[in-house]
């Protein structure tokens, strides 16, 4: 059955209020309703389109994962706030655990009542850029060199209005590149002078977003915005006449099998910078959709030509890079590389596509609050367990 909630999103000052009235020392919290040991077990067998098979079936090193598991159900550092660990190899679900038992505060965002549905956050950015692909692939946009601007022809007038600005391509929003005065990043997420969080709470916030000023050429300067990430659904709902979630249901989930989800709505329509709420099983069949190439199943579902222009980088920060919506980055264990692209979302969402061991790792989390992150180390995890184990 199809769970759907199209309500507000809550005030970020709610948010933190509800945060902290959770109480208690984070730093001292324990796995809930975990048993002392870990014991590995085949993956269940659902309905669900996954095959599954055992970590020895494909050559999955299981000493490395009993070490993973052992860390998180010990509560180490470096291990924590961690909701679910998924590994997929060679096309089977190898590794399936689900260690949250209870809601949290993010659930209370799209008021769902699911615990098999997990807030993605901003992995949701990376499904939008798929929606654009399918977009494109249907001709109902024509290309990624089209000027955003045209779209909002009924916005006009915009402020701060330039040649500069009539001149930025979808191109530039899908890789963060579109010139625009943004920072989101210092200022965190939960405090109401947070960009984004202004830009949620504005009475239309897709004119609050095209109203920005400028500060760079576009296609010059890398500068994250989940605003640009809500606009991108916005083009996709006006070229194709439909509502995001219609879209994103027929072309994404129906061929995926996803048949239950969840998200929270902004000005009438899904937030694509970060409101989806999947089953890790389910993120799993997205990145495991861009490892075959836009295949699931035998059924084409984005084109080959999206999914390399999609996730090959576009932007060089050395350790990390980014491409259309999609982050890259090269993990590291003794003399191996391995080069990935990955959707990220805040709390410790994850959906690692790593090409060259044919895999796919999906993680998700509760790390919120500050110094949470700090005590979820991710490249830890993939360097010293999910790598070893999968080479």
């Amino acid at each position: 059955m199809l769970t759907i909630s199209r309500l507000y999103f809550l005030g970020t000052l709610t948010i933190v209020a509800l945060l902290t009235s959770c109480g208690g020392d984070s730093k001292k919290e324990s796995q809930p309703n975990l048993p002392d040991n870990y014991s590995y077990s085949i993956p269940v067998q659902k309905n669900d389109g996954w095959q599954v098979a055992s970590l020895s079936e494909v050559e999955v090193d299981d000493s490395h994962i009993q070490t993973l598991m052992d860390n998180i159900y010990q509560n180490n550092n470096s291990y924590r706030f961690i909701d679910s660990v998924l590994i997929i190899k060679d096309n089977k679900l190898v590794l399936d655990e689900v260690l949250r038992t209870e809601l949290d505060i993010a659930d209370g965002w799209a008021n769902n009542t699911d615990i098999d549905l997990h807030i993605l956050n901003s992995v949701t950015k990376s499904f939008v850029s798929a929606l654009v692909g399918i977009a494109i692939d249907q001709s109902y946009i024509e290309g990624v060199d089209v000027k955003v601007h045209d779209y909002f022809a009924h916005k006009q007038p915009i402020e701060n209005w330039s040649e500069e600005k009539a001149n930025i391509t979808l191109e530039n929003w899908l890789t963060m590149r579109h010139g625009y005065l943004w920072d989101e990043w210092n200022v965190s997420y939960l405090d109401s002078s947070n960009l984004n969080s202004q830009m949620n709470s504005s009475h239309d916030p897709i004119q609050f977003l095209l109203d920005r000023p400028m500060s760079t050429i576009p296609g010059e300067e890398f500068a994250y915005s989940t605003g640009i990430s809500f606009g991108l659904g916005r083009i996709v709902q006006i070229a194709t006449g439909q509502s995001v979630i219609s879209f994103m249901d027929q072309n994404l989930f129906q061929p995926l099998g996803i048949e239950k989800y969840d998200y929270w709505a902004l000005d009438g329509q899904i937030h694509t910078g970060s409101a989806l709420y999947l089953s890790n099983r389910d993120m799993a069949k997205f990145g495991q959709l861009f490892l075959a190439h836009g295949k699931w199943q035998g059924q084409q579902v984005v084109s080959p030509a999206w999914v390399e222009q999609s996730t090959l980088q576009h932007v060089d920060k050395g350790s990390w890079g980014y491409s259309y919506q999609w982050w890259t980055t090269t993990f590291s264990y003794e003399n191996s590389t391995v080069e990935c692209f990955y959707a990220d979302g805040f709390g410790g969402q994850y959906i690692f596509v790593l090409p060259a061991l044919n895999s796919v790792v999906v993680f998700n989390g509760r790390a919120y609050q500050e110094g949470e992150k700090e005590q979820y180390r991710i490249r830890t995890i993939m360097e010293n367990h999910i790598l070893p184990a999968l080479l």
